[in-house]
Protein backbone atom coordinates (compact mmCIF):
# COMPACT_ATOMS: atom_id res chain seq x y z
CA UNK A 1 0.00 0.00 0.00
CA UNK A 2 3.09 1.74 0.89
CA UNK A 3 4.67 1.85 -2.36
CA UNK A 4 1.12 2.68 -4.15
CA UNK A 5 0.91 5.81 -2.11
CA UNK A 6 3.82 6.51 -3.53
CA UNK A 7 3.70 5.85 -7.10
CA UNK A 8 0.04 7.65 -7.25
CA UNK A 9 1.74 10.85 -5.68
CA UNK A 10 4.80 10.93 -8.47
CA UNK A 11 1.91 10.12 -10.99
CA UNK A 12 0.31 13.28 -9.36
CA UNK A 13 3.17 15.56 -9.94
CA UNK A 14 4.07 14.77 -13.59
CA UNK A 15 -0.10 16.12 -14.48
CA UNK A 16 1.88 19.32 -13.70
CA UNK A 17 4.51 21.03 -16.08
CA UNK A 18 8.34 19.74 -16.42
CA UNK A 19 9.70 22.66 -15.30
CA UNK A 20 9.17 26.39 -13.80
CA UNK A 21 9.89 29.27 -15.33
CA UNK A 22 12.59 30.42 -12.48
CA UNK A 23 15.31 32.58 -12.19
CA UNK A 24 17.53 29.38 -14.04
CA UNK A 25 15.34 29.04 -16.81
CA UNK A 26 15.80 32.94 -17.49
CA UNK A 27 19.36 32.41 -17.72
CA UNK A 28 18.88 31.13 -21.06
CA UNK A 29 17.38 34.33 -22.51
CA UNK A 30 19.89 36.54 -20.02
CA UNK A 31 23.43 34.42 -20.23
CA UNK A 32 24.96 35.43 -23.62
CA UNK A 33 28.47 34.62 -22.87
CA UNK A 34 29.54 33.48 -26.26
CA UNK A 35 30.88 34.82 -29.70
CA UNK A 36 29.19 33.85 -32.77
CA UNK A 37 29.32 35.84 -35.65
CA UNK A 38 31.68 36.34 -39.03
CA UNK A 39 34.67 33.80 -38.83
CA UNK A 40 36.54 37.38 -38.61
CA UNK A 41 34.21 38.46 -35.54
CA UNK A 42 34.58 35.00 -33.63
CA UNK A 43 39.06 35.03 -34.94
CA UNK A 44 38.98 38.12 -32.93
CA UNK A 45 37.35 36.96 -29.97
CA UNK A 46 34.19 39.65 -30.65
CA UNK A 47 36.36 42.76 -30.03
CA UNK A 48 35.63 44.77 -32.66
CA UNK A 49 33.88 47.19 -30.88
CA UNK A 50 36.67 50.19 -31.55
CA UNK A 51 37.50 49.10 -35.25
CA UNK A 52 34.64 48.11 -36.64
CA UNK A 53 33.97 47.41 -40.48
CA UNK A 54 32.54 43.48 -39.48
CA UNK A 55 28.79 43.01 -40.04
CA UNK A 56 28.84 40.98 -36.58
CA UNK A 57 29.52 44.07 -34.45
CA UNK A 58 25.81 45.38 -35.72
CA UNK A 59 24.95 44.04 -32.35
CA UNK A 60 28.09 44.83 -30.58
CA UNK A 61 28.64 48.57 -31.17
CA UNK A 62 26.48 49.98 -34.36
CA UNK A 63 28.58 52.62 -35.05
CA UNK A 64 30.92 50.00 -36.13
CA UNK A 65 29.00 49.79 -39.53
CA UNK A 66 29.76 53.22 -40.13
CA UNK A 67 33.29 52.32 -40.54
CA UNK A 68 32.73 50.05 -44.18
CA UNK A 69 33.74 51.62 -46.95
CA UNK A 70 32.23 49.83 -49.82
CA UNK A 71 29.00 47.56 -49.58
CA UNK A 72 29.53 44.25 -48.55
CA UNK A 73 27.10 40.68 -48.14
CA UNK A 74 27.96 37.71 -46.17
CA UNK A 75 27.11 34.46 -45.11
CA UNK A 76 28.63 32.32 -41.79
CA UNK A 77 28.15 28.36 -41.84
CA UNK A 78 29.48 26.80 -38.44
CA UNK A 79 30.11 23.30 -36.74
CA UNK A 80 29.75 22.77 -32.91
CA UNK A 81 31.60 20.21 -31.04
CA UNK A 82 31.15 19.28 -27.12
CA UNK A 83 34.34 18.16 -25.63
CA UNK A 84 32.05 15.75 -22.81
CA UNK A 85 30.65 12.62 -23.84
CA UNK A 86 27.47 13.15 -24.64
CA UNK A 87 24.38 10.83 -22.82
CA UNK A 88 22.68 8.22 -24.84
CA UNK A 89 24.36 8.17 -27.66
CA UNK A 90 23.99 11.99 -28.70
CA UNK A 91 25.35 13.19 -31.37
CA UNK A 92 28.74 15.47 -30.23
CA UNK A 93 28.75 17.52 -33.32
CA UNK A 94 25.62 19.95 -34.57
CA UNK A 95 25.56 21.93 -37.99
CA UNK A 96 24.93 25.85 -37.37
CA UNK A 97 23.88 28.84 -39.64
CA UNK A 98 25.57 31.17 -37.93
CA UNK A 99 24.97 34.77 -39.83
CA UNK A 100 23.45 36.05 -43.14
CA UNK A 101 24.28 40.33 -43.62
CA UNK A 102 24.30 43.07 -45.85
CA UNK A 103 25.70 46.41 -45.85
CA UNK A 104 24.76 48.89 -48.15
CA UNK A 105 27.32 52.14 -48.21
CA UNK A 106 25.92 55.63 -49.20
CA UNK A 107 28.51 58.03 -50.28
CA UNK A 108 28.36 61.74 -49.42
CA UNK A 109 31.27 64.46 -49.36
CA UNK A 110 30.27 65.93 -45.99
CA UNK A 111 28.58 62.61 -44.19
CA UNK A 112 28.30 58.97 -45.08
CA UNK A 113 25.46 56.93 -44.16
CA UNK A 114 25.58 53.36 -44.20
CA UNK A 115 22.65 50.81 -43.64
CA UNK A 116 23.33 47.52 -42.30
CA UNK A 117 20.77 43.96 -42.39
CA UNK A 118 22.25 41.06 -40.01
CA UNK A 119 20.66 37.64 -39.29
CA UNK A 120 22.81 36.10 -36.62
CA UNK A 121 23.09 33.05 -33.96
CA UNK A 122 23.43 35.00 -30.69
CA UNK A 123 23.26 31.14 -28.29
CA UNK A 124 23.52 27.42 -29.49
CA UNK A 125 21.70 25.70 -26.59
CA UNK A 126 22.93 21.98 -27.84
CA UNK A 127 24.48 19.97 -25.02
CA UNK A 128 23.98 16.51 -24.13
CA UNK A 129 25.08 15.18 -20.93
CA UNK A 130 24.76 12.56 -18.32
CA UNK A 131 25.23 12.92 -14.40
CA UNK A 132 25.87 11.16 -11.69
CA UNK A 133 25.06 12.31 -7.74
CA UNK A 134 25.04 10.58 -4.67
CA UNK A 135 21.54 11.75 -2.26
CA UNK A 136 23.54 10.81 1.16
CA UNK A 137 20.03 9.19 2.22
CA UNK A 138 17.90 12.30 0.97
CA UNK A 139 15.39 12.05 -2.29
CA UNK A 140 13.70 14.20 -4.54
CA UNK A 141 10.71 12.66 -3.25
CA UNK A 142 11.02 14.55 0.06
CA UNK A 143 11.82 17.82 -1.64
CA UNK A 144 8.78 17.72 -3.09
CA UNK A 145 7.09 17.25 0.44
CA UNK A 146 9.22 19.99 2.08
CA UNK A 147 7.72 21.87 -0.53
CA UNK A 148 3.94 20.82 0.07
CA UNK A 149 4.43 20.91 3.76
CA UNK A 150 2.71 23.24 5.90
CA UNK A 151 5.40 24.17 8.09
CA UNK A 152 7.45 25.38 5.28
CA UNK A 153 4.81 27.40 3.73
CA UNK A 154 3.71 29.55 6.83
CA UNK A 155 7.69 30.21 6.83
CA UNK A 156 8.01 31.70 3.90
CA UNK A 157 4.34 33.27 3.93
CA UNK A 158 3.01 31.28 0.92
CA UNK A 159 -0.93 30.16 0.63
CA UNK A 160 -0.75 27.04 -1.89
CA UNK A 161 -4.21 25.56 -2.00
CA UNK A 162 -6.04 26.32 -5.65
CA UNK A 163 -2.89 26.15 -7.68
CA UNK A 164 -2.65 22.95 -9.90
CA UNK A 165 0.84 22.14 -9.21
CA UNK A 166 0.43 22.29 -4.87
CA UNK A 167 -2.55 20.71 -4.92
CA UNK A 168 -0.89 17.42 -6.39
CA UNK A 169 1.68 17.65 -3.78
CA UNK A 170 -0.60 17.19 -0.88
CA UNK A 171 -0.67 13.75 -2.49
CA UNK A 172 3.03 13.01 -2.10
CA UNK A 173 2.57 14.55 1.59
CA UNK A 174 0.46 11.39 2.05
CA UNK A 175 3.26 9.02 1.52
CA UNK A 176 6.19 11.06 3.65
CA UNK A 177 3.67 11.28 6.21
CA UNK A 178 3.03 7.89 6.73
CA UNK A 179 -0.13 7.76 4.85
CA UNK A 180 -2.53 10.57 6.31
CA UNK A 181 -5.58 11.51 4.17
CA UNK A 182 -5.93 14.75 2.58
CA UNK A 183 -8.19 15.41 4.96
CA UNK A 184 -6.56 15.84 7.83
CA UNK A 185 -3.44 17.57 5.92
CA UNK A 186 -5.59 20.15 4.91
CA UNK A 187 -6.87 20.05 8.87
CA UNK A 188 -3.03 20.66 10.14
CA UNK A 189 -2.07 23.14 7.56
CA UNK A 190 -5.04 25.13 8.75
CA UNK A 191 -3.12 25.02 12.26
CA UNK A 192 -0.08 25.16 11.99
CA UNK A 193 1.01 22.26 13.03
CA UNK A 194 1.85 19.94 10.27
CA UNK A 195 5.39 18.52 11.58
CA UNK A 196 5.80 15.35 11.14
CA UNK A 197 5.95 15.55 7.06
CA UNK A 198 9.04 13.59 7.15
CA UNK A 199 7.56 10.62 9.98
CA UNK A 200 8.47 8.26 6.73
CA UNK A 201 11.40 9.45 4.24
CA UNK A 202 11.78 7.79 1.26
CA UNK A 203 15.39 7.36 1.75
CA UNK A 204 17.08 7.59 -1.42
CA UNK A 205 21.43 6.19 -2.52
CA UNK A 206 22.01 8.05 -5.53
CA UNK A 207 20.86 9.88 -8.77
CA UNK A 208 21.20 9.65 -12.42
CA UNK A 209 20.23 12.53 -14.26
CA UNK A 210 19.92 12.76 -18.13
CA UNK A 211 19.24 16.07 -20.52
CA UNK A 212 19.94 16.78 -24.13
CA UNK A 213 19.01 20.54 -25.20
CA UNK A 214 19.24 22.11 -28.56
CA UNK A 215 17.54 24.90 -30.19
CA UNK A 216 18.90 28.67 -30.31
CA UNK A 217 18.41 32.44 -29.84
CA UNK A 218 18.68 34.15 -32.76
CA UNK A 219 18.68 37.63 -33.75
CA UNK A 220 17.50 39.77 -37.11
CA UNK A 221 19.13 43.56 -36.57
CA UNK A 222 18.57 46.76 -38.89
CA UNK A 223 21.20 49.00 -38.68
CA UNK A 224 21.40 53.27 -39.48
CA UNK A 225 24.90 54.60 -39.10
CA UNK A 226 26.64 57.88 -40.64
CA UNK A 227 30.05 59.38 -40.43
CA UNK A 228 31.51 62.19 -39.80
CA UNK A 229 34.85 63.76 -40.84
CA UNK A 230 36.38 60.23 -40.81
CA UNK A 231 36.47 61.03 -37.09
CA UNK A 232 33.19 60.33 -35.53
CA UNK A 233 30.39 57.79 -35.76
CA UNK A 234 27.75 57.42 -34.74
CA UNK A 235 25.03 53.69 -34.94
CA UNK A 236 21.62 52.85 -34.25
CA UNK A 237 20.64 49.29 -34.31
CA UNK A 238 16.76 48.15 -33.75
CA UNK A 239 17.16 44.06 -32.93
CA UNK A 240 14.49 41.34 -33.25
CA UNK A 241 15.32 38.18 -31.02
CA UNK A 242 13.95 34.78 -31.54
CA UNK A 243 14.17 32.34 -29.18
CA UNK A 244 14.06 28.51 -29.60
CA UNK A 245 14.39 26.42 -26.80
CA UNK A 246 13.48 22.44 -26.41
CA UNK A 247 15.01 20.06 -23.87
CA UNK A 248 14.35 15.92 -23.03
CA UNK A 249 15.32 15.18 -20.07
CA UNK A 250 15.21 12.19 -17.08
CA UNK A 251 15.87 11.59 -13.69
CA UNK A 252 16.35 8.47 -12.44
CA UNK A 253 16.63 8.02 -8.67
CA UNK A 254 17.76 4.58 -6.52
CA UNK A 255 16.99 3.91 -2.76
CA UNK A 256 13.52 2.79 -1.28
CA UNK A 257 10.91 3.41 -4.06
CA UNK A 258 13.15 3.62 -7.25
CA UNK A 259 11.27 5.65 -10.14
CA UNK A 260 12.63 7.40 -13.17
CA UNK A 261 10.90 10.75 -13.40
CA UNK A 262 10.93 12.05 -17.89
CA UNK A 263 10.65 15.35 -18.63
CA UNK A 264 10.43 17.41 -21.84
CA UNK A 265 9.91 21.11 -22.40
CA UNK A 266 9.86 24.08 -25.19
CA UNK A 267 10.45 27.21 -24.83
CA UNK A 268 9.63 29.79 -27.45
CA UNK A 269 9.23 33.41 -27.90
CA UNK A 270 10.17 36.83 -29.75
CA UNK A 271 12.17 39.92 -28.11
CA UNK A 272 12.71 43.71 -28.87
CA UNK A 273 15.80 45.81 -28.22
CA UNK A 274 17.30 49.31 -29.28
CA UNK A 275 21.82 49.47 -29.31
CA UNK A 276 23.25 52.94 -29.57
CA UNK A 277 26.89 53.34 -30.31
CA UNK A 278 29.67 55.84 -31.26
CA UNK A 279 33.15 55.63 -32.22
CA UNK A 280 35.74 58.56 -31.93
CA UNK A 281 38.67 59.28 -33.18
CA UNK A 282 40.62 62.14 -31.11
CA UNK A 283 43.54 62.91 -32.59
CA UNK A 284 43.10 63.55 -36.28
CA UNK A 285 46.32 61.89 -37.50
CA UNK A 286 46.68 59.20 -35.17
CA UNK A 287 44.32 56.00 -35.47
CA UNK A 288 43.77 55.39 -32.09
CA UNK A 289 39.98 54.85 -31.31
CA UNK A 290 37.50 54.95 -28.38
CA UNK A 291 34.08 53.14 -28.73
CA UNK A 292 31.04 53.61 -26.50
CA UNK A 293 27.62 51.54 -26.38
CA UNK A 294 24.95 50.89 -24.74
CA UNK A 295 21.86 48.21 -25.46
CA UNK A 296 18.72 47.88 -23.55
CA UNK A 297 16.63 45.20 -22.17
CA UNK A 298 15.42 42.73 -24.52
CA UNK A 299 11.77 42.39 -23.74
CA UNK A 300 10.54 38.98 -24.10
CA UNK A 301 7.37 37.26 -24.42
CA UNK A 302 7.39 33.69 -24.13
CA UNK A 303 5.28 30.74 -24.06
CA UNK A 304 6.26 27.14 -22.21
CA UNK A 305 4.85 23.71 -22.98
CA UNK A 306 6.15 20.35 -21.03
CA UNK A 307 5.08 17.55 -20.62
CA UNK A 308 6.33 14.98 -17.87
CA UNK A 309 6.31 10.91 -17.12
CA UNK A 310 6.91 8.64 -14.44
CA UNK A 311 8.49 4.91 -14.89
CA UNK A 312 8.59 3.25 -11.44
CA UNK A 313 11.31 0.28 -11.33
CA UNK A 314 10.67 -3.09 -9.87
CA UNK A 315 12.20 -5.36 -7.39
CA UNK A 316 13.96 -7.24 -10.51
CA UNK A 317 15.33 -4.33 -11.75
CA UNK A 318 12.27 -3.84 -14.64
CA UNK A 319 11.04 -0.74 -15.51
CA UNK A 320 7.48 -0.69 -15.31
CA UNK A 321 5.55 1.37 -19.00
CA UNK A 322 5.83 5.34 -18.34
CA UNK A 323 2.46 6.84 -17.29
CA UNK A 324 2.05 9.84 -19.84
CA UNK A 325 0.17 12.40 -18.75
CA UNK A 326 -2.02 14.19 -20.98
CA UNK A 327 -0.74 17.74 -20.19
CA UNK A 328 -1.89 20.77 -22.06
CA UNK A 329 -0.71 23.24 -19.69
CA UNK A 330 1.20 26.15 -20.90
CA UNK A 331 2.37 29.33 -19.47
CA UNK A 332 2.66 32.37 -21.06
CA UNK A 333 5.15 35.50 -19.30
CA UNK A 334 7.21 38.11 -20.33
CA UNK A 335 11.12 38.36 -19.47
CA UNK A 336 13.13 42.00 -19.66
CA UNK A 337 16.36 41.25 -19.51
CA UNK A 338 19.21 43.72 -18.19
CA UNK A 339 21.04 46.75 -19.39
CA UNK A 340 24.34 46.32 -20.76
CA UNK A 341 27.15 48.43 -20.93
CA UNK A 342 30.09 48.60 -23.41
CA UNK A 343 33.50 50.15 -23.78
CA UNK A 344 36.02 49.73 -25.63
CA UNK A 345 39.88 51.09 -27.22
CA UNK A 346 41.67 50.04 -30.53
CA UNK A 347 44.15 51.42 -33.15
CA UNK A 348 45.53 50.04 -35.97
CA UNK A 349 49.46 50.21 -37.07
CA UNK A 350 49.79 50.86 -40.73
CA UNK A 351 48.26 48.13 -42.74
CA UNK A 352 50.12 45.14 -41.08
CA UNK A 353 48.54 45.39 -37.25
CA UNK A 354 45.03 45.77 -35.27
CA UNK A 355 44.20 45.51 -31.92
CA UNK A 356 41.03 46.34 -29.89
CA UNK A 357 40.06 45.51 -25.98
CA UNK A 358 37.09 45.95 -24.43
CA UNK A 359 34.85 45.51 -21.45
CA UNK A 360 31.27 44.81 -20.79
CA UNK A 361 28.65 44.90 -17.93
CA UNK A 362 26.06 43.01 -17.77
CA UNK A 363 23.09 43.66 -15.04
CA UNK A 364 21.52 39.81 -15.04
CA UNK A 365 20.37 40.21 -11.28
CA UNK A 366 17.88 42.85 -12.35
CA UNK A 367 16.35 40.61 -14.64
CA UNK A 368 12.30 40.47 -14.65
CA UNK A 369 9.92 38.39 -14.87
CA UNK A 370 5.47 39.11 -15.41
CA UNK A 371 2.98 38.12 -16.93
CA UNK A 372 1.25 39.67 -20.11
CA UNK A 373 -1.75 40.79 -18.36
CA UNK A 374 -3.59 40.74 -14.69
CA UNK A 375 -6.59 39.09 -15.97
CA UNK A 376 -4.61 35.96 -16.79
CA UNK A 377 -5.25 32.55 -14.66
CA UNK A 378 -1.80 33.14 -13.01
CA UNK A 379 -3.24 36.53 -11.47
CA UNK A 380 -4.70 35.50 -8.11
CA UNK A 381 -4.58 37.22 -4.40
CA UNK A 382 -0.91 36.87 -3.58
CA UNK A 383 0.68 39.83 -2.75
CA UNK A 384 3.55 39.35 -4.40
CA UNK A 385 1.43 40.08 -7.65
CA UNK A 386 0.88 43.49 -8.97
CA UNK A 387 1.61 45.56 -12.01
CA UNK A 388 2.02 42.47 -14.17
CA UNK A 389 5.20 41.98 -12.16
CA UNK A 390 6.07 38.64 -10.17
CA UNK A 391 7.94 40.18 -6.96
CA UNK A 392 8.68 36.66 -5.77
CA UNK A 393 10.90 35.31 -8.54
CA UNK A 394 12.25 38.96 -9.32
CA UNK A 395 13.68 39.47 -5.78
CA UNK A 396 14.60 35.59 -5.60
CA UNK A 397 17.04 36.24 -8.83
CA UNK A 398 18.10 39.26 -7.19
CA UNK A 399 19.36 37.24 -4.57
CA UNK A 400 21.03 34.37 -6.60
CA UNK A 401 22.22 36.17 -9.60
CA UNK A 402 24.92 38.85 -9.91
CA UNK A 403 26.50 41.16 -12.58
CA UNK A 404 28.70 39.92 -15.57
CA UNK A 405 31.83 41.54 -16.36
CA UNK A 406 32.92 40.60 -19.80
CA UNK A 407 36.58 41.28 -20.83
CA UNK A 408 37.56 41.28 -24.85
CA UNK A 409 40.86 41.32 -26.58
CA UNK A 410 41.27 40.64 -30.09
CA UNK A 411 44.21 41.37 -32.49
CA UNK A 412 44.70 40.68 -36.10
CA UNK A 413 48.02 40.59 -38.06
CA UNK A 414 48.60 41.23 -41.96
CA UNK A 415 51.64 39.71 -43.00
CA UNK A 416 50.74 40.08 -46.36
CA UNK A 417 47.57 42.50 -47.89
CA UNK A 418 45.81 39.69 -49.24
CA UNK A 419 46.53 37.31 -46.01
CA UNK A 420 45.28 37.91 -42.36
CA UNK A 421 46.09 35.73 -39.06
CA UNK A 422 44.08 36.66 -36.10
CA UNK A 423 43.26 35.96 -32.24
CA UNK A 424 40.94 36.78 -29.58
CA UNK A 425 40.56 36.34 -25.82
CA UNK A 426 36.65 36.37 -24.10
CA UNK A 427 36.67 36.26 -20.16
CA UNK A 428 32.84 36.41 -18.79
CA UNK A 429 32.75 36.03 -15.04
CA UNK A 430 30.10 33.53 -13.49
CA UNK A 431 26.64 34.51 -13.37
CA UNK A 432 25.53 33.08 -10.12
CA UNK A 433 26.29 33.61 -6.86
CA UNK A 434 28.48 30.32 -4.83
CA UNK A 435 25.42 30.32 -2.49
CA UNK A 436 22.59 30.18 -5.81
CA UNK A 437 19.53 27.23 -5.19
CA UNK A 438 16.28 26.83 -6.40
CA UNK A 439 14.48 27.67 -3.85
CA UNK A 440 10.88 26.53 -4.72
CA UNK A 441 9.29 27.89 -1.92
CA UNK A 442 9.19 31.04 -3.53
CA UNK A 443 6.05 32.74 -3.45
CA UNK A 444 5.92 32.75 -7.14
CA UNK A 445 3.11 31.52 -9.08
CA UNK A 446 5.62 30.14 -12.32
CA UNK A 447 6.24 27.06 -9.30
CA UNK A 448 2.63 26.36 -9.69
CA UNK A 449 3.38 24.53 -12.74
CA UNK A 450 6.73 22.74 -11.91
CA UNK A 451 7.99 19.39 -11.41
CA UNK A 452 11.13 19.97 -11.80
CA UNK A 453 13.90 20.38 -8.96
CA UNK A 454 17.26 19.86 -10.92
CA UNK A 455 19.83 22.96 -11.10
CA UNK A 456 23.31 24.26 -12.50
CA UNK A 457 25.15 27.25 -10.45
CA UNK A 458 27.68 28.26 -14.07
CA UNK A 459 30.61 29.25 -13.36
CA UNK A 460 32.85 31.79 -15.33
CA UNK A 461 33.95 31.20 -18.98
CA UNK A 462 36.97 31.54 -20.90
CA UNK A 463 37.32 31.48 -24.39
CA UNK A 464 40.21 31.59 -27.12
CA UNK A 465 40.21 31.57 -30.75
CA UNK A 466 42.07 31.63 -33.89
CA UNK A 467 40.93 32.49 -37.17
CA UNK A 468 42.24 33.03 -40.52
CA UNK A 469 41.25 35.30 -43.62
CA UNK A 470 41.86 36.18 -47.05
CA UNK A 471 40.89 39.25 -49.57
CA UNK A 472 40.44 39.22 -52.68
CA UNK A 473 39.50 42.14 -55.03
CA UNK A 474 35.96 41.71 -54.26
CA UNK A 475 35.68 38.38 -52.65
CA UNK A 476 36.92 37.42 -49.12
CA UNK A 477 36.86 33.95 -47.06
CA UNK A 478 37.59 33.69 -43.08
CA UNK A 479 37.85 30.82 -41.22
CA UNK A 480 37.63 30.74 -37.25
CA UNK A 481 38.17 27.81 -34.38
CA UNK A 482 36.97 28.84 -30.95
CA UNK A 483 36.94 26.75 -27.50
CA UNK A 484 34.95 27.85 -25.53
CA UNK A 485 35.23 26.51 -21.71
CA UNK A 486 33.05 26.57 -18.55
CA UNK A 487 32.04 24.19 -15.71
CA UNK A 488 29.18 23.92 -13.57
CA UNK A 489 27.83 22.30 -10.43
CA UNK A 490 24.89 20.48 -10.83
CA UNK A 491 22.33 19.70 -8.17
CA UNK A 492 19.27 17.10 -8.69
CA UNK A 493 17.49 18.88 -6.14
CA UNK A 494 17.56 21.54 -3.13
CA UNK A 495 18.87 19.43 -0.11
CA UNK A 496 18.26 22.83 2.45
CA UNK A 497 14.79 21.59 3.39
CA UNK A 498 17.02 19.55 6.35
CA UNK A 499 17.48 22.77 7.93
CA UNK A 500 14.06 24.38 7.81
CA UNK A 501 12.87 21.59 10.62
CA UNK A 502 14.35 20.24 13.34
CA UNK A 503 11.79 17.30 13.81
CA UNK A 504 13.34 15.76 10.22
CA UNK A 505 16.37 15.68 12.41
CA UNK A 506 14.68 14.12 15.20
CA UNK A 507 12.70 11.54 13.48
CA UNK A 508 15.95 10.90 10.98
CA UNK A 509 19.35 11.05 13.60
CA UNK A 510 21.00 9.42 10.85
CA UNK A 511 20.56 11.94 8.19
CA UNK A 512 21.54 15.30 10.34
CA UNK A 513 25.07 15.36 8.48
CA UNK A 514 23.22 14.60 4.94
CA UNK A 515 24.16 16.82 2.35
CA UNK A 516 24.14 16.97 -2.24
CA UNK A 517 27.76 17.19 -2.85
CA UNK A 518 27.47 18.98 -6.29
CA UNK A 519 28.93 17.24 -9.45
CA UNK A 520 30.94 18.93 -11.86
CA UNK A 521 29.69 19.12 -15.45
CA UNK A 522 31.88 20.26 -18.43
CA UNK A 523 30.17 22.50 -20.62
CA UNK A 524 33.19 22.80 -23.20
CA UNK A 525 32.92 23.10 -26.45
CA UNK A 526 35.03 23.45 -29.26
CA UNK A 527 33.39 25.43 -32.64
CA UNK A 528 34.44 26.19 -36.43
CA UNK A 529 33.04 28.76 -38.87
CA UNK A 530 33.54 29.54 -42.20
CA UNK A 531 32.67 32.78 -43.63
CA UNK A 532 32.22 33.74 -47.30
CA UNK A 533 31.61 37.29 -48.39
CA UNK A 534 31.71 39.70 -51.52
CA UNK A 535 32.61 43.30 -51.43
CA UNK A 536 31.13 45.57 -54.12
Amino acid sequence: MKKQLFIYSLLALTAASAMAQDTYLNDRATNTSDVIGTARYVGMGGAMGALGADISVISNNPAGIALFRRSSVSMTLGTQIQDAAPGNDDNAATFSFDQLGLVFCMDNDDVRLNLGFNYQKRINYNQSFLLGQATGGLSQADMFAWVANSTASEDKGQYFFGSPFYDNLYTAYRYTSGGEDFGFFKEKYAAGSANNYFRNPSRGTEGYYYRHAWGYMSGFDINLSASFQDRYYLGLTVGIDNMRYRQSASYEELGDNPYVLYQDQKLDGTGFNIKLGTIVRPIEDNPLRFGVAIETPTWFALKHNAWAALSTIQPDGRYSKPSYMDDDNYLEYNVYTPWKFRASVGSTVENYLAWDIEYEYCMNNWTKMGYPNEGSDYYDSKASISMNKDRAMNEMTHRMVQGVHNFRAGMEFRPANDFAVRVGYNFYSRPFKKSARLDQTNDSPAFDWSTSTEYINLGCTNIISLGLGYQGKNFYADVAYKYRMQRGQFYAFDDNFTSYNESFYTENPGLRDAQLSPTNVNLDRHHISLTLGYRF
